[in-house]
């Protein structure tokens, strides 16, 4: 009698034992369930988008293609030219008998050097940081304020290079309102004697999609001390 006991003690534990082994399958079998459905949606949204994608190439405009031949031919055209000048500046540098040393030419400056839409903010160097006043900078780091530099330049340089295109391209992609919204604000700053490249709150909020809280007010605070910012405000605009 009690071995047949210790014989079904025995037959329990096996048997909760492999309830237990059934229970984590069945929680591992949910788990694989739930990671599939996940990576069939991933491959349909990557279907969708790589459709997307054929779309577009195969409806790529015409003049948008012309258009970029043509530019990069200019610039193919302006690079050689500006080559070539500098070759036979070189040449005569080398012709003339000077003592003293030659000026290094930076070849890759010549060949890449691409016109800029607008000028870029310098960024600011560790001993002229060193001399902001406490009260202004507070606890900001150079590096965060080079950052802010540097995304300032990238919207002055996105709002430019969109102008620069002129009327017809912001027609052809719908924001033709935008581009008579910046042209308005042109002529309310500009003059025949100064062109004033600026960006306000509403450029940095549609460039970075968030605005321009008190940090970044403080920023630009000590970009305006360091002369690298000025502001205009004209009615309850400001620029900057």
């Amino acid at each position: 009698k009690d071995a047949m006991k210790e014989e079904f003690l025995k037959m329990r534990t096996a048997v909760s034992q492999m309830c237990n082994g059934i229970e984590n399958i069945r929680q591992t079998l949910n788990e694989m369930t739930k990671q599939n459905n996940q990576c069939r949606e991933l491959l349909s949204l990557i279907e969708a988008l790589d459709k997307r994608i054929i779309h577009m190439e195969r409806n790529i405009p015409s003049e948008l293609i012309h258009d970029y031949h043509k530019t990069r031919s200019s610039l193919v055209s302006n690079v050689t030219s500006e080559f070539m000048q500098e070759s036979h500046a070189l040449i005569d540098e080398n012709r003339t008998e000077k003592r003293g040393e030659t000026p290094v030419r930076d070849c890759k400056k010549v060949l890449f050097n691409e016109p800029e839409v607008c000028p870029a903010i310098p960024l600011i160097d560790q001993d002229e940081f060193s001399k902001i006043p406490k009260y202004i900078i507070g606890r900001q780091s150079l590096e965060t304020v080079n950052n802010f530099i540097n995304t300032i330049n990238q919207i002055l340089r996105t709002k430019y290079t969109f102008l620069s295109l002129g009327k017809a391209h912001a027609r052809k992609q719908g924001e033709l309102n935008l581009y008579l919204h910046f042209k308005k604000q042109e002529m309310d700053i500009c003059n025949d004697n100064e062109y004033i490249y600026f960006f306000t709150g509403k450029d940095y909020e549609r460039q970075v999609k968030s605005k321009l809280d008190k940090l970044k007010l403080n920023l630009i605070t000590v970009l305006r001390h360091c002369k690298r910012l000025r502001e205009h405000r004209i009615k309850n605009d400001v620029r900057y």
